[in-house]
């Protein structure tokens, strides 16, 4: 039990500390008083958080990679780093048990059963390169990567640069960065079409 009878001791040995979760830190009383955060009713909280939440989208999509089936006899070959299973039920009434595989393991759990010469499809490709930064080997030792410039994601095909006339010619685009060039596929709706006939030159 502690008996606090003076005000000093609360300032000397229980500091009351307020967390700001928006900026991820902690203040003291006398910081935020030097702050440029200013006290206001509860009403007034209640409404500015009611118009930031009603701002926010209603649904958002995350992706989830599940090897399904017979899981046992190839339990031992699935990344052992995370071994999640997950219990869902799409849209449509199917139900699906499977292990998760993070995106930077499909590659190698595709290896693992045999699928070592075999692609995602140019669409999921996309999907997974512009969304969880997942990179591919492609043919003739090109590498599909994500790689911001200016802040803004872009669709890379690292080491593309001698073939780099007839991948324009397809839809893809160069630019000089830092006295580099390099070869980048449009993130849009056309993305898809376009890797598919990039990786079609590529071999």
């Amino acid at each position: 039990m502690i008996n606090i009878s003076t005000p000093w001791l609360i300032l000397a040995h229980l500091p009351r500390n307020f967390s700001l979760s928006q900026i991820e830190t902690r203040v003291t009383v006398e910081q935020l008083e030097l702050s440029t955060w200013r006290q206001v009713s509860a009403d007034a909280f209640i409404a500015a958080w009611s118009t930031e939440v009603d701002g926010l989208p209603k649904f958002t999509t995350d992706y989830l990679h599940l090897v399904t089936g017979i899981l046992l006899p190839i339990w031992k070959i699935l990344p052992q780093h995370s071994s999640r299973v997950f219990r869902l039920q799409t849209s449509d009434g199917q139900k699906i048990l499977g292990r998760v595989v993070n995106a930077v393991d499909i590659q190698s759990v595709a290896e693992q059963l045999g699928l070592k010469n075999k692609l995602l499809s140019p669409a999921e490709l996309v999907t997974l390169v512009l969304n969880e930064g997942y990179s591919q080997q492609l043919p003739g030792g090109v590498t599909l990567r994500r790689s911001y410039i200016a802040g803004e994601p872009r669709i890379e095909l690292v080491d593309a640069l001698p073939l780099a006339a007839r991948l324009v010619a397809k839809g893809c685009f160069t630019e000089i960065i830092q006295w580099r060039k390099r070869v980048f596929i449009p993130a849009t709706e056309k993305a898809a079409s376009i890797l598919a006939a990039a990786i079609k030159i590529l071999g």
